[in-house]
């Protein structure tokens, strides 16, 4: 079994929390505040995006275990209506370039996202070393 350039890793799904937006009140002019962003067109208060990151954090772990700790890397960029409390969304990649290395690991290159009813509000790139000897858990999974 091999890791192909297109496949589609294991997809992770989530009810988006933040603690902070259910315990305490922001400033009237805050993005976390309800009122104020959406007198400004959003559904409500914006989810911050360190949770955001963490989503796709837990998405490349499960796909490269613990490589992802010190070899990964990700670029993300925050568009539209952003995320809010309580959203149902599926944080996902697909694989777009793969290096092999001498050792037999690969550099994995990746784009992903954060979707939401078809909306991509989390786009980014992510990256990392897939480890030959934990490579058939991440490919059983992809595959």
């Amino acid at each position: 079994m091999s890791i192909r350039v297109g496949d589609q890793i294991p997809s992770t799904h989530k009810k988006v929390y933040q603690r902070a937006l259910a315990e305490r009140e922001f400033a009237a002019d805050s993005i976390h505040n309800d009122q104020y962003t959406r007198s400004r067109g959003y559904p409500g208060a914006l989810v911050s995006a360190y949770v955001l990151t963490g989503y796709i954090s837990e998405l490349m772990v499960n796909f490269f275990g613990q490589s992802w700790l010190s070899t990964g890397k990700y670029q993300l960029a925050f568009v539209g209506k952003g995320l809010q409390q309580g959203d149902q969304i599926t944080c996902g990649g697909v694989v777009t370039a793969i290096d092999e290395l001498p050792d037999g690991d690969q550099a994995v290159q990746l784009d992903v996202w954060i979707e939401k009813h078809g909306a991509r509000p989390v786009l980014g790139r992510a990256s990392g070393v897939l480890r030959a000897a934990t490579a058939g858990r991440a490919l059983a999974q992809a595959n």
